[in-house]
């Protein structure tokens, strides 16, 4: 609702007052942090609702109004640090603050420090707090006195006395401020001492959950009002996924009587509030999508009785599981009547398309886009890069959304493709989120890393009596004699009748193979990264069905992706990469049993390919314990995986774990001239290489695509062109893929974009195998 108060006369944006947007956006951040378990509704709510009233009360100079209502021309002569606003905002904001403290007897000498970082970095990214303490000066001084004169002193007057009305405990006038900018300097320097003393990663969860809240709500603001929000929807979910299984009626089979029998193991147990972390090993092809999304739904249903309404974050590693998972769901929300609109289940990677629809009506692209970065939805399905990076970083587009991980259900599909040098940074975080942050986490592998101690978690399956029973291929290990390409190539043609996925480490070894065996009279196909995206889909699709004997692929397959075959040749990897790639072998024992095929690939200089992409350390455990013996059935290979997890816990240090852990201590976000690692310096994926995007105009829907980047490109406002890039990105990025930045074969820039026209598509883009770098890096 809009003030009722006299107007000020001043702006935020040049369609809204001023005061209507602090006090907006105050009522969301109070509206966040009412959804947040208790205690952080007993220390947080006052303040947030200040640093909502006083975030941007910088833009009342003469300075700001006048930049904001200048033609696009003037803009430019216009902006300087005279313009900004931040830092004038963040210093009412602090002794706003500091006065609300001392007067409630709020105890936490930090929040004042974390409400004036917050606002002075809320259109920029996150520093060391230690720097932060050192940047203001005598010349910082100037500039906010000659602000404080410009300012009209009745619209000023107006504004301070409305947001004084609204909750800030100090009625701000000129003359208060003056003495508030003089005293500044030496208010941050006392903070040095008690960012020293901090010992533990609370401080790190404060100022991380205010700044995302503010962000959030600024954002939400500006772009959709105070009361354009779709409504969350309430509903009794906990026996979706049994009604659908019900209408799936699968097949009688012994495959089936097993994933059925986990199903229930799972969802029959009774639950119990006061435990957090659960964890779901099972073998490969046992459905842990279905079994794990049915018990976060139950488990959600549950906390619901409490009076806590937790929305379901469920990460995966790979986009091509992403799709393949949220179909799935999809398909149970519709069995059980239930539309998939954007506020039930939303999908939110890279590639995302920008689309925000409800029952009730569908959002402007900018609108969608603020809706599905803020994971505004019951269900929530990303990466884990976009999950890890909401925790581990800097950036304002990642924090945004760190506070919808309070009161959450966070599933980790495939947690052991979480590289293990990260182990120790993630679980103590996850522990520290489920601990005062009232999150539940539920692991789910088939080959479960060593990443929590037993003790730590509840296991919802007695695992060993389905690993015992499955018999669904063998291993043979042929690691001990290396091989070339040509080698390999020579047996594709045995074992006739069968269907064969081999798959590869690079992309350079992969094409190379499928070159030799092109001409075998097989239907046969080729996957990596360098295929684009919309093809990729394509050919996954056409696998599941069946159409292909023969499927040439890198790693992109082996975790998660729901595909089927007789026999699989895999190069060697770390084992659990190995467990995974046999999970794509006779996943529906529908043989008697399937074949894999485990064999060390050398090049011309006699250097494994392995060794280009993984740790020595991973490989040379892995060789020596699948070198025991020839062959391996398949329970004895899921008994090799805790050996080999811990000699790999014991073999490869955490110290970049412990690097940033002690960057979190100590609230070093960035650094400049600090020798340790950041916050900024985690990256769960690691690029060895760098990388450029090429738009390949593969087909007709590709050049309508291009023609409408085009003219998008042309359009000289920022904000228009951004709104315009949105409604065509989903298509413009299934036609891009990443190269090697140093290829011999790099393509023409257009407009700032690598780009492949349909009329030299022969020159750089292969049907079959996709893009040509004529110089085969090793990639993956």
């Amino acid at each position: 609702m809009e003030n009722t108060f006299p107007s000020s006369n001043l702006y935020s944006h040049p369609d809204k007052l001023l005061e209507d947007h602090l006090i907006n956006v105050a009522n969301l951040m109070e509206s966040f942090i009412l959804e947040k378990p208790q205690f952080i509704k007993d220390e947080l709510k006052g303040v947030a609702r200040i640093i909502g009233l006083t975030h941007d009360i910088g833009k009342a100079t003469r300075y700001f109004q006048e930049y904001l209502f200048a033609e696009e021309s003037e803009k430019l002569k216009l902006k300087s640090e005279y313009s900004a606003h931040s830092l004038f905002s963040s210093i009412c904001t602090y002794f706003s603050v500091k006065e609300f403290c001392q007067r409630t007897g709020n105890n936490n000498e930090l929040l004042p420090l974390f409400a004036y970082i917050i606002v002075r970095r809320h259109h920029d990214d996150l520093i060391d707090v230690m720097d932060e303490l050192s940047l203001f000066n005598d010349k910082n001084l100037q500039i906010l006195q000659k602000q404080l004169e410009s300012i009209d002193d009745n619209s000023f007057s107006m504004l301070c006395e409305t947001l004084y009305q609204q909750g800030i405990p100090v009625l701000i006038n000129k003359q208060i401020l003056q003495i508030w900018f003089n005293e500044f300097e030496s208010e941050l320097k006392q903070y040095r001492k008690s960012i020293r003393k901090i010992k533990d990663f609370i401080p790190y969860l404060t100022l991380n959950i205010l700044y995302s809240i503010l962000l959030d709500a600024d954002k939400n603001e500006v772009v959709l009002g105070n009361s354009n929000f779709p409504e969350r929807k309430d509903y009794n979910e906990k026996d979706w996924v049994d009604k659908y299984i019900t209408y799936l009626n699968p097949i009688s089979s012994q495959i089936n009587e097993l994933r059925n029998n986990a199903y229930r193991e799972v969802n029959e147990k009774n639950f119990d509030p006061k435990q957090k972390i659960y964890s779901i090993n099972l073998p490969t092809g046992f459905g842990k999508t279905l079994t794990g999304f049915s018990f976060a739904l139950k488990l959600k249903n549950e906390l619901k009785k409490g009076g806590v309404n937790p929305r379901i974050i469920y990460s995966l590693p790979f986009l091509s599981i992403i799709e393949q998972n949220s179909q799935v769901i999809e398909e149970v929300l519709e069995i059980n009547g239930i539309a998939s609109t954007s506020n039930i289940v939303l999908k939110h990677h890279h590639l995302a398309e920008i689309f925000y629809k409800t029952q009730e009506k569908e959002y402007k692209p900018d609108e969608a886009e603020i809706l599905i970065e803020g994971w505004n939805s019951e269900i929530i399905i990303t990466t884990f890069v976009q999950l890890f990076h909401t925790l581990f970083s800097n950036k304002n587009s990642s924090l945004r959304k760190f506070h919808r991980l309070a009161n959450s259900i966070i599933i980790l599909d495939e947690i052991q493709t979480i590289p293990i040098k990260y182990w120790k940074l993630i679980k103590t975080i996850l522990m520290l989120l489920v601990e005062k942050f009232n999150s539940y986490i539920i692991l789910m592998t088939a080959t479960e890393p060593l990443i929590f101690n037993k003790n730590e978690i509840l296991s919802m399956t007695e695992s060993s009596k389905y690993y015992d029973r499955i018999d669904r291929i063998e291993l043979i290990s042929e690691v001990d004699n290396p091989v070339k390409i040509e080698d390999l190539a020579n047996q594709v043609n045995e074992n006739q009748g069968y269907s064969k996925l081999f798959i590869f480490n690079t992309i350079s070894s992969a094409k190379e193979f499928y070159y030799l065996i092109k001409d075998t009279p097989l239907p046969k196909t080729f996957l990596s990264t360098h295929i684009l995206p919309v093809e990729r889909q394509k050919r996954i699709d056409e696998i599941r069905k069946g159409k292909y004997k023969l499927v040439v692929s890198t790693q992109l397959v082996e975790a998660g992706v729901d595909i089927d075959f007789d026999m699989v040749y895999r190069d060697i990897a770390p084992l659990d990469s190995i467990i995974q790639s046999a999970g794509r072998c006779n996943r529906n024992a529908a043989n008697k049993k399937g074949t894999v095929r485990v064999f060390t690939l050398i090049d011309e200089k006699n250097r494994r390919y392995a060794s280009y992409i993984y740790d020595i350390v991973l490989i040379d455990i892995t060789e020596k314990l699948i070198s025991t013996q020839k062959i391996f059935n398949e329970k004895e290979l899921y008994q090799l995986l805790d050996k080999y997890f811990q000699q790999t816990s014991e073999r490869l240090n955490q110290t970049e774990s412990a690097e940033i852990l002690d960057a979190i201590s100590r609230l070093r976000y960035d650094r400049q001239d600090s020798d340790g690692l950041a916050i900024s310096d985690f990256k769960l994926i690691q690029e060895d290489y760098p990388k450029i995007d090429v738009f390949v105009e593969y087909d007709e829907t590709a050049v309508k695509v291009w023609k409408e980047f085009e003219k998008i490109k042309m359009i000289k406002n920022f904000f228009e062109r951004k709104k315009e890039f949105l409604q065509i990105r989903k298509n413009f990025y299934d036609y891009i893929i990443s190269i090697p930045v140093n290829t011999e074969n790099l393509p023409p820039k257009i407009m700032d974009t690598y780009y492949i026209s349909q009329n030299q598509i022969e020159d750089y883009y292969d049907q079959e195998t996709g893009f040509k770098t004529k110089a085969e890096v090793l990639l993956w």
